[in-house]
């Protein structure tokens, strides 16, 4: 929502019970992006989640940025050939069958599309809510003691660590800069 007596955008966010920032180990981001869908799909099953529903922290659509980098070629066709049009700003309903390669696509988007929307993902009761960082780590906000304790058991029995120090970087190059990351021109 936009303020225009402020000249700002408003964002809401529930209360948080507890953050975490998890990361996995990986030789690429190729790699940590397939690795990442896998564990994913590992938290929500050990939650008890059916399915995550992802969607934008604004209006921008998620394909209103081309990139010509391969990686985020694809994942610009994936969402494409899934019957994501170019003006889409809503929500995706993601079963388990799906989670692995959908995650894996628009971690390449996040990682490569600068304007590209904060996307966040929830759980059908909404108990807790996250998001992938350009980096490749997953951010996720509990919102209930319960569902905390529960993460907190589901982490042990995936290939999640906590990353040290909760600041994200990039781990696959020498410097801060982004392979294939674009903004709109």
């Amino acid at each position: 929502m936009y303020d225009a007596v402020k000249d700002e955008q408003i964002f809401y966010y529930p209360q948080v019970f507890k953050s975490y920032i998890l990361t996995l180990s990986s030789k690429s981001f190729k790699g940590l992006s397939k690795e990442l869908g896998i564990q994913l799909l590992v938290l929500t099953k050990q939650l008890g989640f059916a399915y995550l529903i992802f969607l934008g922290d604004s209006e921008l659509a998620w394909l209103r940025q081309n990139n010509n980098y391969k990686p985020a070629n694809n994942a610009q066709e994936y969402l494409v050939d899934n019957k994501i049009g170019r003006r889409f700003n809503g929500a995706l309903q993601v079963d388990h069958f799906e989670l692995p390669t959908f995650v894996r696509h628009i971690s390449w988007l996040i990682r490569c599309n600068a304007d590209l929307p904060n996307l966040y993902f929830t759980d059908g009761g909404q108990n807790l809510i996250g998001n992938i960082c350009k980096y490749g780590n997953l951010h996720i906000d509990t919102l209930n003691e319960a569902t905390d304790k529960s993460l907190e058991g589901a982490i042990i029995k995936s290939n999640f660590k906590f990353l040290n120090g909760n600041n994200c970087y990039n781990m696959f190059g020498k410097t801060g800069a982004i392979a294939g990351r674009r903004t709109i021109p």
